[in-house]
């Protein structure tokens, strides 16, 4: 027993390292640190209230941040309808920026969150349409950001909360892995990127638009503050 104890102990202190609970610097806002910004439902317990939503630093830029949550936080389709579909007009961007928004952030949390410009490339693979530029609080990293941001493979792994899971979202049993959104179109537009549950990219796009089993990760730039 003591000895599995030290052992998890270990562990725990390795993982402190890579992803440190509260990052210093820049107002606790340092690359590759983690930091707790807005509530949501993770434990699907709905009778405790919310839990505090951790986030990966990706970039900090002058007095703002660009994060992305540690954690697959729900499951949702990319859109509603299988048909042709880019970023710009998709259903999960609606979801995004007005229901996740609303509930997962208070007035002054969403004080914070910066109105960004968001680039959307053609697939840079097959030239598949990307649509047009949108102007988002919330949003998804695109194909090329999630390889800049995540170049490791085992880092793009994703682990989904109980909620996302309880939400239909994808499950691997044995590793306890998933797969989650990009916002990139697929070889076709009625396909969108992903993250394998293996951490591997699918520039291909085999997801079908309207999969409600996709996990979201979401990204947002906030202004610096503890």
């Amino acid at each position: 027993m003591k000895r599995c104890f030290a052992v998890l102990l270990s562990l725990a202190m390795c993982l402190s390292v890579a992803f440190p609970a509260s990052a210093q610097g820049n107002g606790g806002y340092t690359v590759g640190g983690t930091v707790t910004f807005g509530h949501y439902e993770q434990d699907n317990n709905l009778d405790n209230g919310q839990e505090p939503v951790d986030w990966i630093v990706l970039k900090v830029e002058g007095d703002k941040a660009f994060l992305i949550s540690q954690y697959c936080l729900d499951a949702h389709a990319y859109h509603v309808d299988f048909v042709p579909m880019t970023w710009a007009k998709c259903t999960l961007r609606v979801w995004l920026n007005e229901v996740f928004y609303n509930v997962a952030f208070s007035a002054e949390e969403q004080a914070r969150i910066q109105e960004v410009t968001v680039s959307n490339p053609d697939n840079p693979h097959y030239g598949t349409y990307g649509g047009d530029d949108t102007t988002d609080r919330v949003y998804l990293l695109s194909l090329a950001e999630a390889y800049e941001y995540f170049p490791d493979q085992t880092g793009r792994q994703g682990v989904p909360t109980a909620y996302a899971v309880a939400r239909g979202g994808y499950l691997n049993e044995t590793t306890g892995k998933t797969w989650w959104w990009l916002r990139s179109p697929g070889v076709r537009r009625i396909d969108a990127c992903g993250v394998r549950a293996d951490g591997r990219i699918s520039g291909y796009g085999s997801r079908d638009v309207y999969r409600p089993s996709g996990t979201i990760r979401p990204v947002l730039w906030v202004a610096l503050g503890t």
